[in-house]
């Protein structure tokens, strides 16, 4: 059943309302006041608000000012009911964000049209985003099905080829044929970049579904942009790149140019963004060529750029970029990867305002711009 919350401070009209809405099947709560109105929105949650404009306390333009700032309540759709017909006072009620206006005295069934219509327009609207959310849901399924096998296959045919060689190993042993250590040593080593690399395809998959969940829910977006990082950006960008340039031997191609700051945003997150462009950086760049790395502040927000005379991307998998499990290849690595890492990207970007940028030459170089919120204390001082 449908609740409606009345707002009015005549005692009679607002009985009279919540009694035709009952007849009509509405479940009904009411208040004498625009102050009350917003306490009981808030702790009702109600599908529809009716209020009237001039009130003591709080008037209506104070009620819905208050409510579209509220989060659970922002988006319920908001009927004003008032004696004034005066263009201004309907623009002023419009462009705080109310949905309709009634004016009194209105009739049973103008009153019974406009909040079915009201209703009408929330079906309409819900039903909008779930086919755009059933058409996502279907082509990232076909995406899955097509891709997933493929990428978790490679890591455990590493696995079971390295485990077939361990049999060959002990069979040695066993007919009385000396140990190769350093063939146990390469066998071990390929076991564990399998594992790795199987490790990694999962975390990321659970991530991304994670985000992917996050996005959808308008609240709990608004809460993560209400972050910011603990400490600066600095030390994350000299920790992440030197660290996966010291596994790769590789520390001397690494320049970093970073102004610091605090950023708008989880710690992790940021993390994770400058993890899995470090990781791209590296992997499809060959030892010797120069990766660079610029970080710089710009008004209200933060540039990291990063750099790699690797290979490069063709022009035409650019726009592929983030798209989840969309297969490219940067040619001169022959490698293929189900693209969650830069779909991680992408999302993050998105849930927390910001952008990505790729420049790419085939064969030459890529540069990668991420552009993130700065802290909020630092817009506040900006």
């Amino acid at each position: 059943m449908k609740k409606i919350l009345v707002i009015d401070d005549t005692d009679f009209i607002r009985e009279d309302i919540a009694t035709t809405l009952q007849f009509e099947g509405y479940e009904t709560i009411t208040a004498e006041d625009g102050l009350a109105g917003l306490e009981k929105a808030k702790s009702e949650r109600p599908d529809l608000i009716l209020c009237d404009v001039s009130m003591p306390r709080l008037d209506g333009f104070g009620a819905l000012e208050q409510i579209r700032k509220t989060d659970g309540i922002r988006t319920v759709p908001f009927i004003f009911l008032t004696a004034k017909a005066e263009k201004t006072d309907m623009r002023k009620g419009m462009e705080l964000g109310a949905n309709d206006y009634l004016t009194k005295p209105f009739t049973t069934d103008e009153l019974i049209n406009a909040v079915n219509a009201q209703f009408a327009k929330v079906q309409e609207i819900k039903k909008e985003i779930d086919d755009v959310v059933d058409k996502r849901v279907f082509e990232l399924g076909a995406n899955i099905s097509y891709a997933l096998p493929h990428e978790f296959r490679t890591p455990l045919t590493g696995i079971i080829s390295s485990t077939d060689m361990i049999d060959m190993v002990a069979n040695d042993v066993k007919n009385g044929r000396g140990v190769d250590y350093t063939e146990l040593e390469s066998i071990a080593h390929d076991i564990r970049i399998s594992a790795e690399r199987l490790r990694h395809l999962t975390e990321n998959f659970l991530v991304f579904t994670q985000l992917q969940n996050i996005a959808a829910r308008p609240n709990d977006v608004a809460q993560l942009r209400k972050l910011m990082t603990e400490g600066g950006i600095l030390g994350m960008v000299e920790d992440i790149f030197n660290m996966q340039a010291t596994d790769l031997e590789r520390t001397g191609d690494i320049s970093i140019t970073v102004e610091d700051s605090e950023i708008g945003m989880d710690s992790k997150d940021i993390y994770k963004i400058i993890q899995e462009i470090a990781s791209n950086a590296l992997k499809f760049s060959k030892p010797g060529s120069g990766i660079s790395v610029i970080g710089r502040i710009e008004g209200k927000n933060y540039h990291l750029i990063v750099n790699d005379k690797g290979c490069g991307i063709k022009e035409t998998d650019i726009p592929n970029l983030g798209v989840p499990f969309a297969q490219f290849d940067r040619i001169s690595n022959e490698q293929q990867g189900a693209g969650l890492g830069m779909a991680i990207v992408k999302k993050l970007l998105e849930i927390y305002n910001g952008s990505m940028t790729v420049q790419s030459v085939l064969n030459q170089e890529t540069t990668v711009i991420i552009t993130v919120p700065t802290a909020p204390s630092l817009n506040e001082r900006s």
